[in-house]
């Protein structure tokens, strides 16, 4: 980790759950913004371990000067599969990761993370405790299907989701919540609005608002601006001034190591 950093991701082995893993040192205030992601962390010294679920909008944070935290970030749908958790019920909250897994399990792993010394030991102490835990674990393929929808067609209606995994609009907006936290009209409108930050963010890429709206997936300019307000209360253009001098050194540690729409698209 370079001196000036305090959040540092790791890739994660391909084909499993985890979008990536983190270690971070905190100090003063961040923005965390939404990414259909859920994350397990552990927390020092309250040596808390939490499960932080999916966020409908972006929100700031702080903690107290001289904490450190290890985590791993599960891939849009995993949760569920992971934990047989409706993640709509932790939706825009933190919860003890013993009030979904048992106190047991919780202290296990609490456990094997205190054991060794070092963050980035007990970085790679959860990712292996949580590997072997979703062996043979997968997300549920019509989560995949989804997501793989909603990663090639941005706009994709829930008509044409409903479609792709034979299920009612009704039975899908449950088995959506059930598996991301949310239907799927706000999942689209998360997914498109990371491919927004990532184009965004990225140097060699038009940088007008009309033209990354444009890349995201976006209908048009005002389409946009109606997602970047329900999901930060910002203009797309006071957000970015906000934000995105933060993604060089990642210092959300809601983001991936790599655009979220890469990710999914492995």
């Amino acid at each position: 980790m370079s001196a000036n950093a305090w959040f540092e991701a790791r890739p994660a082995v391909e084909g499993g759950l985890l979008a990536c893993s983190w270690v971070a040192r905190p100090s003063g205030r961040h923005r965390l913004t939404p990414d259909a992601c859920l994350d397990l962390l552990w927390i020092e010294p309250s040596s808390q371990l939490l499960l932080c679920g999916p966020e409908h909008r972006s929100w700031t944070f702080s903690v107290p000067h001289g904490s450190t935290a290890v985590g791993v970030r599960f891939l849009p749908g995993a949760a569920a599969a992971m934990f047989d958790l409706d993640v709509a019920t932790i939706a825009d909250r933190v919860v003890g990761l013993g009030r979904v897994a048992g106190d047991a399990i919780s202290r296990q792993i609490v456990e094997r993370i205190e054991s060794v010394g070092d963050l980035d030991a007990r970085r790679a102490a959860l990712v292996l405790v949580v590997e072997e835990r979703a062996h043979g674990l997968a997300i549920d393929p019509p989560a995949q299907a989804i997501l793989d929808a909603l990663v090639t067609s941005p706009r994709a209606s829930r008509t044409e989701l409903a479609a792709i995994t034979s299920m009612s609009e009704r039975a899908l907006h449950r088995y959506s919540c059930r598996q991301f936290g949310y239907g799927t009209s706000t999942l689209a409108r998360i997914l498109r609005f990371q491919r927004f930050l990532a184009a965004a963010a990225t140097g060699d890429r038009p940088r007008t608002i009309a033209l990354l709206a444009a890349s995201a997936g976006y209908a048009d300019h005002a389409h946009l601006s109606r997602d970047c307000r329900a999901i930060t209360s910002l203009t797309p253009s006071a957000f970015l001034a906000e934000y995105v001098p933060t993604f060089p050194d990642m210092a959300d540690p809601y983001k991936t190591a790599e655009p979220l729409a890469a990710t999914l698209g492995r």
